[in-house]
């Protein structure tokens, strides 16, 4: 399953999950008895703290992706470069070619996660996602398989990187 897809099923089990939840809590608290009031003021604090980590968080994974994009379109434009370099002596490779069109997918992509961050990061700062432990467990197994992609593509950035450097130290054919 593609990370779009796998991020657009779990957002609408998110949203599922939140319109239930969301009922069955408005019942429970319409009969609560005062005393009561008191655990759901201290469950609330609890929330709300958590949800403020959740917050910070999302903030690094956000930073870290844009991060991911910043490189990615450094490698797509260090790419690009040598092309036209290749081009300007009329010796550019196919090797060439498939490196430039490789750096520039890497480059759509860490962009489009990169906005997916945002976007997620947005849902975590409404206030519909702040009164739900549900949904709020559910966001934070969104960003940590966002933290997770991170991580993936910042391995596949390290690998394009070595092998672009060692595409740049070959001599022209």
């Amino acid at each position: 399953m593609s990370p779009t897809r796998m991020i657009r099923s779990t957002l609408a089990a998110v949203a599922a999950a939140s319109l239930v939840t969301g009922a069955a809590w408005a019942q429970g608290t319409s009969r609560a008895p005062a005393q009561g009031q008191q655990a759901r003021q201290a469950q609330s604090a609890a929330q709300q703290q958590q949800h403020q980590q959740m917050m910070a968080q999302m903030q690094e994974t956000v930073q870290r992706m844009t991060q991911l994009q910043e490189r990615a379109h450094q490698l797509a434009q260090g790419a690009q470069q040598q092309m036209q370099q290749s081009q300007a002596r009329s010796q550019a490779t196919e090797q060439q070619r498939l490196m430039l069109r490789t750096c520039e997918a890497f480059d759509q992509q860490a962009q489009q996660m990169r906005m997916l961050a945002e976007r997620a990061q947005e849902m975590i700062r409404s206030r519909e996602f702040q009164g739900d432990g549900e949904m709020q467990r559910d966001m934070t197994q969104l960003r940590e398989r966002l933290h997770a992609m991170a991580n993936e593509l910042d391995g596949a950035l390290r690998l394009m990187e070595r092998v672009r450097q060692r595409t740049e130290a070959q001599p022209p054919e």
